[in-house]
């Protein structure tokens, strides 16, 4: 019983995440500018330090 209540909450929370990312990027949307929309941005994680993340 225990793991089918940790696997509800987990696939809960990714669509809560999902549902909360989507309303973030539309937000974001309304701010950008036309020369924001043309360039999107990539983010990698560092390859030698996992915590280190670079734009």
């Amino acid at each position: 019983m225990k793991i089918e209540k940790r696997l509800l909450h987990s696939q809960f929370q990714d669509w809560l995440n999902l549902q909360v990312a989507r309303h973030l990027e539309a937000q974001a949307a309304k701010f950008r500018g036309p020369a924001e929309l043309a360039e999107p941005i990539q983010i990698k994680a560092h390859t030698t330090d996992a915590d280190m993340v670079h734009a």
